[in-house]
C-alpha cells in the first residue's frame, strides 16, 4: 500500500498576498532543466503543484551483449507534491523534501512567513470524538507497568469497546497511533506520531475531493490552537 507523509504549514500573508498572487509569482520562477514547478490554479484560494528537482545519478545495469555489469549516468527526478489553500501550505513528501520546498519558497517569498502546524495527539484525540473511525495500533512509551517497571509496548485497540477512554487516560504516553477514518463509502488510514508526523496510507492522487476536505478538517482542527 502506498503511503505519503503530510506536512502542514501556516502562511502568514500580508493583505497584498493571496493564493492567486502566489501562483503568478511561481509561474515566473526562473526554472531550468534541473528545477521547476508544475502548477494548477484550482480557484482564487487554492492551487496545487509539484516542485521538480532533477539530479544526475549513477546506476548499475547489466549489459547482456558484454555479459557484464556497467554503470551509466541517468537523470532522477524528485517530485514534491504540494497545495496552497487559503493560508495553509500542505506538502506530501518526506521531511527532507518538505524542507527543500519550504526553503525554496522562503527564498522566493520574503514577505511570507511559513510556520509549521504542529499536530498534537491529545488535541487530535479530542477532535476525533464523534467521527466514525477505528483505532487500530497504538504505541505507548515510558509506560509504568508496576512501581519499578517502565517500558514500551504496542496494542491493537480495534476490537476494544471504549478505545477513547484508553487514549485519553494515557495520551501522555502515546508515541504513535494508527486510525482508520470512514468518509462516506471510503476510508482513510493514517498514522500520527507524538512528534507531529502524519502518514496517510494512500497517495494524494488516489484521494477524492471529499476525502481531502475531510482529512484537512481533521488535521487542521486537530492542530495547535
Amino acid at each position: 500500500m502506498a503511503s505519503s507523509s503530510i506536512f502542514i504549514y501556516k502562511l502568514c500573508l500580508s493583505s497584498e498576498i493571496n493564493v492567486e498572487s502566489i501562483y503568478l509569482r511561481l509561474k515566473d520562477y526562473p526554472e531550468d532543466e534541473n528545477t521547476y514547478f508544475n502548477l494548477e490554479l484550482i480557484s482564487s484560494n487554492e492551487l496545487v503543484g509539484e516542485y521538480i528537482i532533477v539530479r544526475n545519478a549513477k546506476e548499475s545495469y547489466y549489459n547482456p551483449r558484454k555479459r557484464a555489469f556497467e554503470s551509466r549516468i541517468v537523470p532522477k527526478a524528485n517530485v514534491i507534491s504540494f497545495s496552497v489553500t487559503n493560508n495553509f501550505l500542505e506538502i506530501w513528501a518526506n521531511k527532507t523534501s518538505a524542507n527543500k520546498l519550504v526553503f525554496e519558497l522562503s527564498n522566493l517569498f520574503k514577505d511570507i512567513s511559513i510556520k509549521n502546524v504542529e499536530i498534537k495527539i491529545d488535541t487530535l484525540i479530542e477532535r476525533l470524538k464523534g467521527y466514525k473511525l477505528k483505532i487500530s495500533k497504538v504505541c505507548f512509551q515510558d509506560f509504568l507497568f508496576t512501581e519499578d517497571i517502565v517500558g514500551n509496548f504496542t496494542v491493537d485497540l480495534s476490537s476494544y469497546g471504549d478505545a477513547f477512554s484508553i487514549l485519553q487516560k494515557y495520551n501522555d504516553n502515546i508515541s504513535s497511533m494508527t486510525i482508520i477514518l470512514f468518509c462516506d463509502n471510503s476510508s482513510i488510514k493514517l498514522r500520527v506520531t507524538a512528534k507531529g508526523r502524519v502518514t496517510v496510507y494512500k497517495d494524494r492522487s488516489a484521494l477524492g475531493d471529499e476525502e481531502l476536505l475531510f482529512l484537512h478538517q481533521i488535521l487542521l482542527n486537530g492542530g495547535e490552537k
